[in-house]
C-alpha cells in the first residue's frame, strides 16, 4: 500500500543557478525548459512534480509514487518532470520484463553513469555495491548494506547539485533492485533527492507517498483528442471518446488504426494497435526496432554497431523514427512509450518461442563502448571532493563476508523470452 500524498507546502524560493549545478545528462532525459506545455488534465500531479523538484533545489529531498493502468499517463509524467528540471542531474532506469528475475539489473541501470563514484563510499558499503552490480569479488547478497550504499551513493551525487531519479515501469523492478531502492526512499531528507516511481496498480510501496491516476475527464479527453487529430469526423470522434475511456493513450492511438473498435479490454487494444502499425512498416525498420527493443540500455552507438552486422544502417533507424516509435538523440535510441517496446517485442517473429532467437542474436555485439567482451568498461579514477556519507553503526547487521556467484552483467544478451501471456510496457 502507499501513502496518500498530503497537500504540498508552498515552498521556499529556488536559490539561483549556481556552477554546481548541471543539467541533464546526454540521454537522462529532454532537456530542461521552463515553458513545458502542460499535460491535459493532469494540472494537480504536475503541481505535485514541480513542489517535488522546487524542494530538491533547496536541498529537501523527496520521493512519490504514480500509479495506473497502461496508457494513462505516467510516464508521460516522468517525461514532464525531466523536462522540468531545470538545474538537476537526471538519472533514469525502466523495469523490463526480461530482467525481472535478474537481481540488481534495475539498479544497475540507474547507477551506471556514476558508478566511478562508488570508491568513495565507505568500504564496506563500497564492497557490497560492487558485488552486487558484478562490478567487484565481494559478496553482493546483504540487502541492508546494499540499501544503505544505494543511498549514500545518491547523497554523494546531489554533493554537486540536486539529482532527479526516475523509475518507470517499477512494476517490472527486480526485487533486488526495489527493495534497494525503497529502503533509500524512506530514508531521504536533505540531500536535494528526487525520487519519483512509475508503476502499475499492485506495486508495493509501503511508507512513501503516491498518486494514483484516474482516466481523463471528459473535457480534457476531449481536449485532448481536438489537438490530436482536429479532423476527425464527429461520428468517429464520439466512438474514440467512448471506447478510449479516457485513457490518453487511446485517445492518441485508436484514430491512428484501422479498425479500433473491435470490443477488447483497453490493454489489449493498445497492444494490437503497436503491432498493426509495425506490421506495416518496412523489413530493416521492423528489425531495427526490435533490435530496440532488446538493447535495453539505449547506446546508439551499440544499437549502430550491431545493425551493422545485420546489414542495417542509419536510414532503417530514421523510418522507425519518422514512424513515431522511435526518439533518437543525445547519443541515445528509446522508444516513444515503453507499450511500443513492449509491441514490438511480442510481435517478433520467433524460433522456438522466443523473439530473441533468430538471425541476429547470434551476432550480437558487446554493450559496452571497450567492444566485444570488454566488462566492466573502463572507469575514471574519482575526483576528490567534499562529501557527506551515510555509514552503517559499529556492530550493524550486514558486515559479513560471505560470497555468492556473480550475476551476469545486467547489460548483457537476453537469455530468455518474455513471460507469455503477461501485459508488457506502460
Amino acid at each position: 500500500m502507499i501513502t496518500p500524498c498530503p497537500p504540498s507546502p508552498v515552498p521556499p524560493p529556488a536559490r539561483p543557478p549556481s556552477a554546481s549545478d548541471r543539467p541533464v545528462s546526454p540521454g537522462g532525459g529532454p532537456p530542461a525548459s521552463a515553458a513545458t506545455p502542460p499535460l491535459k488534465g493532469r494540472d494537480e500531479d504536475q503541481r505535485v512534480l514541480d513542489d517535488l523538484l522546487a524542494a530538491a533545489r533547496t536541498g529537501r529531498s523527496g520521493s512519490l509514487v504514480l500509479q495506473g493502468d497502461p496508457g494513462i499517463g505516467k510516464s508521460a509524467l516522468l517525461e514532464y518532470a525531466a523536462a522540468r528540471a531545470e538545474g538537476l542531474r537526471v538519472l533514469r532506469s525502466t523495469g523490463v520484463e526480461t530482467e525481472a528475475e535478474m537481481p540488481f539489473a534495475a539498479l544497475h541501470q540507474l547507477l551506471r553513469p556514476e558508478l566511478t563514484r562508488v570508491r568513495a563510499l565507505p568500504g564496506p558499503q563500497a564492497l557490497a555495491l560492487n558485488g552486487a552490480l558484478g562490478l567487484g569479488d565481494a559478496a553482493g547478497d546483504d540487502r541492508f548494506l546494499i540499501g544503505l550504499a544505494t543511498l549514500s551513493l545518491l547523497s554523494e551525487i546531489a554533493e554537486d547539485g540536486p539529482l532527479l531519479c526516475l523509475v518507470d515501469d517499477a512494476h517490472w523492478l527486480d526485487r533486488a533492485s526495489a527493495d534497494a531502492l525503497l529502503f533509500a526512499a524512506r530514508r531521504l531528507d536533505a540531500e536535494g533527492v528526487a525520487l519519483v516511481f512509475a508503476a502499475r496498480d499492485g506495486f508495493d510501496a509501503p511508507g512513501l507517498p503516491g498518486r494514483r491516476l484516474g482516466p481523463l475527464d471528459a473535457g480534457a479527453a476531449a481536449e485532448l483528442l481536438a489537438e490530436r487529430d482536429p479532423h476527425l469526423a464527429e461520428g468517429v470522434r464520439n466512438r474514440v471518446l467512448t471506447e478510449s475511456r479516457g485513457n490518453p493513450l487511446a485517445l492518441i492511438e485508436l484514430p491512428r488504426t484501422a479498425d479500433p473498435f473491435t470490443p477488447m479490454p483497453l490493454p489489449r487494444r493498445i497492444q494490437e494497435a503497436y503491432e498493426a502499425r509495425i506490421a506495416g512498416l518496412p523489413d530493416g525498420a521492423r528489425s531495427m526496432i526490435l533490435l530496440v527493443a532488446a538493447e535495453d540500455t539505449g547506446d546508439l552507438g551499440t544499437v549502430l554497431r550491431a545493425a551493422g552486422r545485420l546489414g542495417l544502417g542509419a536510414a532503417d533507424l530514421g523510418v522507425a523514427e519518422r514512424a513515431g516509435f522511435l526518439t533518437v538523440g543525445g547519443g541515445a535510441a528509446a522508444f516513444v512509450h515503453p507499450l511500443m517496446r513492449a509491441a514490438a517485442t511480442h510481435s517478433a517473429p520467433s524460433t522456438g518461442g522466443s523473439p530473441y532467437t533468430g538471425r541476429w542474436p547470434t551476432r550480437w555485439t558487446a554493450r559496452t563502448t571497450g567492444g566485444p567482451g570488454t566488462w566492466p568498461p573502463p572507469r575514471s579514477a574519482p575526483t576528490s571532493r567534499p562529501r557527506r556519507r551515510w555509514s552503517a553503526p559499529p556492530g550493524a547487521p550486514g558486515n559479513g563476508t560471505a560470497t555468492r556467484p556473480r550475476r551476469p552483467p545486467s547489460n548483457a544478451p537476453p537469455s530468455s523470452p518474455p513471460i507469455p501471456g503477461r501485459w508488457p510496457g506502460g
